[in-house]
């Protein structure tokens, strides 16, 4: 049986978060009872491509049981083209739910409901269900973000359709039309992205989905690339980027919880010093200015002052108009 597509037959575009979760249910008790194996004779055992089975075992080594120490997480790693299996938690116990356990669950299954392309299986459906007759059928609503054409945005991905589009970039405030081949669609912090091929810039581009404002087919067609959705190296396609390092204090920590960001150091107040890429200063200056004198640039220094002018900028805007 194929952990990748339990149907015998490869599912075109890219795999989801649930495909791959159902695929290691089958492929790590397998694993587990050899020990040691290569990644050819596994690769070929569960009919995928060897890269996709790496990447899904990637995957499965950050996951674990409680308390999620090292300690606890899946043993596994690859060496010279072989699969060595050390002691695996998930598989000591029979898995008796507790009841933070069962809430878990119910919230993860309310909030993949509105996931595109999720299909709950039997056994999800049989372990809601009896989740359902304990906690009551009213567990837990989850409001997950849906933009308008994230729907659209998948098909094409399973398609292989080509889309035009208009985007709207907010560091430089205008909307442009792109004609674009869809590889990829994800989620991270909060918002869904597609990687795809840009036609206006003719290089792979990450767009967030959130940010387009129409998608027309085109009616063309390309071969669907077998390409499994990741969170990318943020803007390191950015045109005019610049790494930025700023200090950010406690009341301004939703700066580095909303954006890709390196943190460099967690003081003991607090105070988080995190590395971004600022792709204009109109933006970073922006962000400065939300962040309420909680934020500060520490490098470059030509940016240090950034947030005075753009300060300044705004009053001036404010002193020059009209009936102001």
């Amino acid at each position: 049986m194929s952990a990748a597509n339990t149907s015998g037959k490869r599912k075109r575009g890219p795999r989801g978060n649930a495909e791959r979760v159902r695929g290691l249910l089958v492929m790590l008790p397998w694993l587990a009872g050899r020990g040691t194996v290569s990644v050819a004779e596994m690769a070929r055992q569960f009919r995928m491509t060897e890269e996709a089975l790496i990447a899904d075992l990637e995957l499965a080594s950050m996951c674990g049981v409680p308390p999620y120490s090292p300690a606890e997480l899946t043993d596994l790693w690859v060496e010279d083209g072989v699969i060595h299996v050390g002691h695996m938690h998930l598989f000591d116990r029979r898995l008796d739910m507790s009841a933070s356990e069962a809430f878990g669950l119910a919230l993860l299954a309310a909030a993949a409901r509105d996931l595109p392309g999720f299909r709950a299986s039997r056994a999800l459906k049989s372990a809601l269900a009896k989740i359902a007759k304990v906690m009551g059928d009213s567990v837990v609503a989850v409001d997950v973000e849906t933009p308008e054409h994230l729907s659209a945005i998948t098909a094409s991905a399973e398609s292989g359709e080509r889309l035009r589009i208009e985007y709207w970039t907010p560091g430089r405030n205008e909307v442009t039309e792109r004609t674009i081949t869809v590889r990829a669609v994800f989620a991270d912090r909060g918002h869904w992205y597609v990687t795809a091929e840009d036609g206006l810039r003719e290089a792979v581009r990450h767009f967030r989905v959130d940010r387009i404002r129409s998608v027309e087919g085109t009616g063309q067609h390309v071969p669907v690339a077998p390409e499994s959705p990741s969170v990318p190296d943020w803007f390191a396609d950015a045109e005019g980027r610049t790494r930025v390092t700023l200090e950010v204090g406690p009341e301004a920590a939703w700066i580095v919880e909303t954006y890709p960001c390196e943190v460099i150091e967690e003081r003991a107040d607090g105070t988080v010093v995190a590395r971004v890429v600022a792709t204009s200063e109109h933006w970073l200056g922006r962000l400065l200015l939300r962040g309420r004198g909680g934020v500060r640039v520490t490098d470059p220094a030509e940016m240090t002052d950034l947030d005075v002018r753009t300060a300044r900028q705004v009053l001036e805007r404010y002193r020059t108009t009209p009936g102001s």
